[in-house]
């Protein structure tokens, strides 16, 4: 008997030990709540000295080390919304709300998750999204919508940088120059090329306008420069020289 009391303070030494385990620090840090947690602490400190990334990197570590650390879920979010990084914050911001989702604050984040959300489209590539009728945003559809205008773009400036351009319009009444007389020439055959081996031109006549020289009408009406002396040949009558030519004449285009 005298044995068995000498044993007994062991035996419950032994017991306890085994309820608070062997690592104190690991043990001790698990049963410290979560608000008292030295790292959860100085995020708060650093928070209120208005150093948000300094706060947020000791409330990552608090996150790391516990499970379930919903305050600290709250925290991180927050600050990543200062640091104007919506779509972590939003991460965080649900992450509390799925440990505290009946929680006193759980309206006021969702608010929040309102707010990084309307963020992060604002900082989408072109002019920030606008709400609809209803006053809310679909994000999934105004997306798709950027990427289409941002498609659209990139193949124009692909079409620009090849040097591809809208042709112009021929016989237009409404384009400066271009008289709107049709050209009652040889229809063009296919494969086949005009009697004198020329290109028909775009029009049969043709109005000066500032800026014009022969070469650049020749070009209009053949689609060359080379037709430039054809040109002035056939209206010495209304031009001196072919530097002389005057805004508003009117120049007949030979075949």
């Amino acid at each position: 008997m005298e044995r068995l009391r000498s044993v007994l303070p062991f035996l419950s030494l032994a017991c306890t030990l085994t309820f608070v385990g062997c690592d104190g620090d690991t043990s001790s840090a698990m049963r410290t709540p979560e608000l008292e947690d030295s790292e959860f602490r100085q995020g708060m400190t650093y928070e209120k000295q208005r150093e948000p990334r300094k706060a947020l990197e000791s409330f990552l570590k608090v996150i790391d080390a516990r499970k379930g650390a919903s305050e600290s879920h709250l925290e991180a979010g927050r600050m990543y919304l200062d640091l104007q990084d919506p779509l972590p914050a939003i991460y965080h911001f649900n992450q509390y709300l799925r440990l505290k989702p009946n929680s006193e604050q759980s309206p006021i984040v969702r608010q929040m998750v309102k707010t990084a959300e309307k963020m992060f489209t604002q900082q989408l590539p072109g002019r920030p999204l606008e709400p609809s009728a209803g006053g809310s945003v679909d994000q999934s559809a105004q997306i798709r919508k950027l990427q289409n205008e941002n498609t659209k773009l990139m193949l124009e400036v692909s079409e620009l940088s090849r040097g591809v351009r809208n042709p112009e319009p021929k016989n237009d009444p409404r384009t400066p120059g271009v008289a709107a007389i049709p050209d009652k020439g040889t229809p063009a055959v296919p494969g086949v090329a005009p009697a004198n081996g020329r290109k028909a031109p775009a029009f049969t006549t043709y109005v000066i306008v500032a800026g014009d020289t022969l070469s650049k009408i020749s070009s209009k009406a053949y689609g060359t420069p080379t037709r430039a002396n054809d040109i002035y040949n056939a209206n010495r009558d209304k031009i001196s020289s072919p530097a002389s030519l005057k805004p508003g004449t009117t120049l007949t285009i030979p075949q």
